[in-house]
């Protein structure tokens, strides 16, 4: 096969000397569980080079997430955490492939995604033996609303790589959507994309990466203790 893909998205428990769930008087937290069923993070790996018209853009979706995320009522101290198992990701969907536009619209075979899976989760790009889930954690978001920026630690491949995204947040009652999009390269996380005749047919280094996670609360004024 001549495509790899690869995901990016998302560092093993926030590494900050933060202990979750101690009881702590001097701060309260509404936790939110990821409603997996209702949320949305797919990227749109191109193909590249001179002879990219032999092969085929892509794109991956998440299948399975997990995630819990703490709101303080000063939004910059509160923390999260999302678990994508890459097993998990799921190749060109065709319902996505037609949402994402003309330049995924070839219809690919069964034997083509099969061949796309094999190599997105082969040593050279998540090498998924070694490396079974990508973790996101953070803090934040920054910013007045409801548009904020937010950092965060992204775990894959081994390697914590730094990260800082803008993004839209809405809290709802009982309800938290966050929504945004940003764009990654294979080379800054360590991975090694498709490359033939000397670059002629590739992928390209940098993919598209879009998210709309939607969580539920579960429970309120849970104490975290932020000692370091």
């Amino acid at each position: 096969m001549n495509r790899l893909v690869s995901l990016s998205l998302v560092a093993l428990l926030l590494a900050s000397d933060i202990t979750w769930g101690q009881v702590n008087g001097d701060s309260e937290f509404s936790v939110y569980q990821i409603d997996a069923e209702d949320s949305d993070i797919r990227l749109m790996i191109h193909r590249a080079g001179a002879l990219s018209w032999l092969g085929h853009s892509h794109v991956v979706s998440v299948g399975q997430l997990n995630g819990t995320i703490y709101v303080h009522p000063n939004l910059e101290r509160s923390r999260f955490e999302l678990v994508i198992p890459v097993q998990g990701l799921i190749v060109d969907d065709p319902l996505l492939r037609r949402q994402e536009g003309d330049e995924f619209s070839t219809r690919l075979s069964e034997s083509d995604i099969a061949g796309t899976r094999s190599n997105m989760l082969g040593k050279r790009v998540l090498d998924a033996q070694r490396y079974p889930i990508v973790r996101l954690t953070g803090t934040g978001p920054i910013g007045d609303g409801p548009e904020f920026m937010l950092g965060f630690s992204m775990e894959v491949l081994g390697n914590v790589v730094e990260m800082r995204i803008p993004l839209n947040l809405r809290l709802d009652g009982n309800s938290l959507e966050a929504t945004g999009a940003f764009q990654l390269s294979h080379s800054n996380l360590g991975m090694r994309p498709f490359s033939r005749m000397l670059g002629a047919l590739r992928v390209a280094d940098e993919f598209n990466f879009k998210f709309r996670i939607r969580a539920l609360r579960i429970q309120t004024k849970q104490g975290i203790s932020e000692d370091g």
